[in-house]
């Protein structure tokens, strides 16, 4: 008997638990936590939509989840070692993205519109867990 000896892919946050993330004019958005625990490899694929896109979308972390969320927290920090998943993102192409967190428990998106009109924003995040 065969059987599938290869890496589970899990996807942990995506437009469909999420909607479609809409960014207002020059402000900040945060996505729904997440947690990195029994994850090896994580990949962000997104899309943006809009009629003047200037997005810029990090990823912070955390040692808990957040206070409340979808609003700032302290305890959420984009690790000194990181850059910007995508700074200034300003067309409607897909694209995708290799992450690699720090060893913390907890993440989630930080999206900044620089942007004089609203954008959205389609994220969809998978993890490969570990063999």
């Amino acid at each position: 008997m065969r059987g599938s000896f290869g890496p589970n892919i899990q996807s942990i946050l995506s437009s469909l638990n999420l909607t479609t993330i809409t960014i207002p004019a020059g402000e900040t958005i945060y996505s729904q936590s997440f947690s990195l625990k029994e994850g090896a490899y994580f990949a962000l694929a997104y899309k943006a939509a809009g009629s003047a896109i200037d997005l810029t979308i990090d990823l912070q972390q955390s040692y808990r989840k957040p206070t409340t969320e979808g609003s700032d927290d302290a305890a959420y920090v984009i690790p000194e070692s990181a850059s910007a998943v995508h700074s200034n993102l300003a067309d409607t192409d897909e694209h995708s993205e290799a992450l690699s967190p720090v060893a913390m428990p907890y993440a989630r998106l930080q999206i900044v519109s620089a942007a004089g009109v609203a954008n959205t924003l389609v994220a969809r995040l998978s993890k490969q867990e570990s063999i």
